[in-house]
């Protein structure tokens, strides 16, 4: 859900199944935002207006949980810089004690957070995914990020491409 309002009704009822089931759902938070008091148990937080980072230059994301599926695979030297992207806007987040912080802005904010909802999960980003409020799209590790995103979200494992001989076939 980019910048949205989530489906009411019968198809936002089929999300929070799909969800609670073991689905994966990115939330990503922007200027037109919003969410119905009655879903807010879907997102890790409540999200409020959007604010600043200080300074002409913005800030930058200054705090990642590497041990995190999403971004252990960045944890290793010259794999992707998330740090160097320049953020200068995002939504304000005060999460739950039972929600998981993945990344931080350079001022505290929370950047990205996780929330399990039965068996599965959602993530919830606080800026924009396009280059209105952040230059994380312009960077060569937006791509591997959100394909990781992705991967996280729908529990994606690649199959073996082939077996040699001694090997067990499930």
């Amino acid at each position: 859900i980019n910048d949205v309002r989530p489906p009411r009704g019968v198809t936002g009822q089929r999300l929070r199944t799909f969800v609670e089931n073991g689905g994966g759902l990115l939330v990503v938070l922007g200027e037109r935002s919003s969410w119905p008091a009655d879903g807010l148990d879907l997102l890790p937080g409540s999200f409020g207006a959007p604010a600043n980072l200080s300074g002409s230059r913005g800030g930058s994301l200054g705090y990642i949980d590497y041990s995190h599926p999403v971004f252990e695979p960045f944890s290793a030297p010259r794999s992707g810089d998330l740090l160097s992207a320049r953020v200068f806007r995002y939504r304000t987040l005060e999460t739950r004690e039972a929600d998981r912080v993945l990344a931080r802005f350079s001022d505290g904010s929370v950047a990205l957070a996780e929330r399990r909802v039965g068996s599965g999960k959602v993530l919830l980003w606080t800026s924009t995914l396009d280059s209105f409020w952040n230059q994380l799209a312009l960077k060569p590790v937006f791509l591997p990020f959100v394909h990781q995103v992705s991967r996280y979200l729908a529990d994606f494992s690649e199959s073996m491409p082939w077996f040699t001989v001694g090997q067990v076939l499930e």
